[in-house]
């Protein structure tokens, strides 16, 4: 069968250059020896085909979404399953324009859990099933006079129509591990380039890691929930390393839980002295096969409360670390160039961005004395 490299949603409010960075993205990954694989978008194929909720004798919305969601979800199924016909030595890319969690930002969060829970999908899982969503800011936000909806007869939305959905679809999929906003901070060619680069960290490719920022923040004397910005999602995170007979690779687990639900990953990372890191195996596992690793020899478990949210147009991850006297929040610059601007209400004591101290490794292991 072959061996899909990675699954990426594009996603983000209309005239954003999905479009664009669809073909772009298939062309250069081509070239690098891929074969790469686009699941289109599923509202518009529906809308097209005259299945709408609008004009003459329109869906309810929820309807609509329901019927998207059962869509994308067999689309998804009927891709891999064709993945899996091909030889083994074929490297796959899947890329969908648009992911499951897009929905969420169509109907009210009551109407989505209603349809999840009829459809018997979990938001966790749905939300796991991704390695990547890249999204990209719509025009409207940023970039007004480029703002068309020429290229999508689906489409229809005002530029506060467009800004506002943009907002609600980045909200939507909040809580994904590996959620990069690509906003309109640079012009259109380097936005694409951003997009690319994204990608090529993604695909195994050696990548320098020098454009996250990691903040160490003091603890809050009130409750957290009261200086985060509204629409924050909390993820608990276990990471396990363990021993590893090779040398310079390291081997870790993952658990990651939102309510009452939890995915599983094991990931093979090979470290080098020049600061670049490649991922050797990334992958989603059984909670079976987690628990049984766990029984073999680890170095060491870092457990945080993580609560991810949006502020000033970039992503954040704000860390609460089990035993330790102090917070770390990460953040990726919507551009190499960009400027963090910190949100609000935290008390930042410097960066450690270079600090291995802080990184995960060094924190799973227990007794460890930090200078602050």
């Amino acid at each position: 069968m072959g061996t899909i490299v990675a699954k990426i949603v594009l996603t983000g409010g209309p005239c954003a250059g999905k479009t664009t960075a669809l073909s772009k993205i298939e062309e250069e990954l081509h070239d690098r020896g891929y074969r790469v694989f686009i699941v289109g978008e599923s509202a518009t194929e529906l809308i097209k085909g005259g299945i709408r909720p609008f004009g003459e004798n329109p869906l309810q919305m929820i309807d609509f979404q329901r019927l998207i969601l059962k869509y994308q979800r067999e689309k998804e199924f009927v891709y891999e399953q064709a993945i899996a016909m091909l030889p083994e030595e074929e490297k796959c890319v899947l890329l969908y324009d648009r992911g499951l969690l897009d929905n969420k930002a169509y109907i009210t969060e009551e109407q989505f859990q209603a349809i999840c829970k009829e459809s018997g999908y979990q938001e966790l899982d749905m939300l796991d099933s991704y390695d990547m969503v890249l999204h990209l800011v719509t025009a409207a936000d940023g970039c007004p006079k480029y703002y068309t909806l020429e290229n999508n007869q689906a489409r229809s939305e005002s530029v506060e129509e467009a800004i506002r959905l943009d907002q609600r679809t980045q909200q939507a999929w909040n809580g994904h591990n590996h959620f990069v906003l690509i906003d309109n901070s640079t012009d259109f060619k380097e936005k694409m380039n951003r997009v690319l680069e994204a990608i090529y960290q993604l695909v195994h490719e050696p990548y320098s890691i020098r454009y996250q920022k990691k903040y160490l923040v003091n603890l809050p004397s009130e409750p957290i929930e009261t200086i985060l910005p509204k629409g924050y999602t909390k993820v608990l995170i276990e990471q396990t390393y363990l021993e590893e007979a090779r040398e310079h690779y390291e081997r870790r687990l993952r658990k990651r839980t939102i309510g009452d639900e939890s995915t599983y990953y094991l990931t093979v990372q090979k470290k080098a002295f020049h600061g670049m890191s490649k991922i050797v195996t990334d992958k989603k596992i059984t909670e079976k096969e987690y628990y049984r690793l766990l029984e073999g020899n680890t170095k060491g478990t870092v457990k945080k409360e993580r609560y991810t949210f949006l502020s000033h147009r970039q992503y954040f991850k704000l860390d609460f670390i089990e035993d330790k006297p102090f917070m770390l929040l990460e953040v990726n610059p919507t551009s190499c160039e960009s400027k963090v601007v910190l949100p609000d209400g935290f008390q930042i004591e410097k960066e450690v961005t270079d600090d291995t101290s802080f990184d995960n490794a060094t924190l799973a292991i227990k007794n460890k004395q930090y200078v602050l």
